[in-house]
């Protein structure tokens, strides 16, 4: 998670891969001394260009981006690649210098999502493959009818059209499901969590449903609040988490003390259910 300022623009909060990113503000961390395996200066380019710096016994290569930012910004991606975003302003030392310091934080993300799970083939959305919807796996079967449907029965998601060999077909098939289902789903946790904000002196708010890479869900000043549709494949729970601190963003437009304060107050198990959220790595 990382806080934006309001600036009449969507501000969007919660990341769906945790802690892989971060915006670096003048702190001071006490790290082991690396050393640079890159040639200095870096290229002043809006594009991104690899570079590589030394940290022990690990070799940590990054891309580098320069573009309009106040703040140098440092993301782990799922895919195990490093992304750092400079401003435009900012000296090649300081920039090196802040990769090197950050170097034990890029290091235990890099260990942490590759101890997660293989990088998952892509999907063909044939039968036998599994789906996972609200927190537990179920089998695809896909058969062939004239009419379009999708239905989940038992531990298995029975979707039917009239090729089933056209992957996109069924892809698209399963997406009707999963977004039909997450209308219905959202709603009714929104509606739980909005009995207690309101209790708190939350502002109102709309609710839409989006496809998003690498956020789990996003708030802007104007009361909307979006959620990843790939968020139905975790339990209720962890829906319940994500909205509700959402909603806490439409009193607090950051990640401060009272923010915090106000999550607690609303959802006193919030860390329980941002663990077992962690622990989802959706594809």
């Amino acid at each position: 998670m990382r806080s934006t300022k309001c600036a009449g623009k969507s501000m969007t909060y919660f990341s769906m891969w945790p802690q892989l990113g971060e915006s670096i503000s003048p702190w001071k961390i006490r790290t082991p001394s690396s050393t640079v395996a890159s040639k200095w200066p870096l290229p002043m380019k809006t594009d991104p260009h690899t570079h590589t710096i030394r940290f022990g016994d690990r070799e940590i290569a990054f891309n580098l981006q320069r573009n309009k930012r106040k703040r140098l910004k440092i993301v782990v991606t799922p895919d195990l690649v490093v992304e750092v975003f400079a401003p435009l302003t900012a000296a090649d030392d300081q920039i090196l210098s802040t990769v090197s310091k950050k170097a034990p934080w890029i290091i235990r993300k890099l260990d942490q999502l590759a101890s997660f799970h293989p990088l998952p083939t892509p999907r063909q959305y044939t039968s036998g493959e599994t789906l996972v919807y609200l927190g537990r796996q179920y089998l695809l079967k896909v058969g062939t009818s004239t009419r379009r449907s999708a239905k989940l029965i038992g531990r298995k998601l029975e979707v039917y059209v009239e090729n089933p060999s056209d992957r996109r077909s069924v892809e698209k098939m399963v997406e009707e499901w999963y977004r039909h289902n997450a209308r219905r789903i959202f709603a009714r946790c929104l509606e739980g969590c909005r009995t207690i904000a309101l209790r708190h002196g939350m502002p109102g708010h709309r609710l839409m449903i989006r496809k998003m890479q690498r956020r789990w869900g996003s708030c802007s000043p104007a009361g909307r609040i979006v959620l990843n549709l790939k968020l139905v494949r975790a339990p209720v729970h962890c829906i319940e988490y994500v909205i509700m601190h959402e909603l806490c963003h439409l009193k607090h437009h950051n990640h401060s003390k009272a923010f915090y304060s106000l999550l607690t107050r609303c959802q006193p198990d919030w860390r329980k259910r941002k663990a077992d959220l962690d622990r989802f790595r959706l594809a």
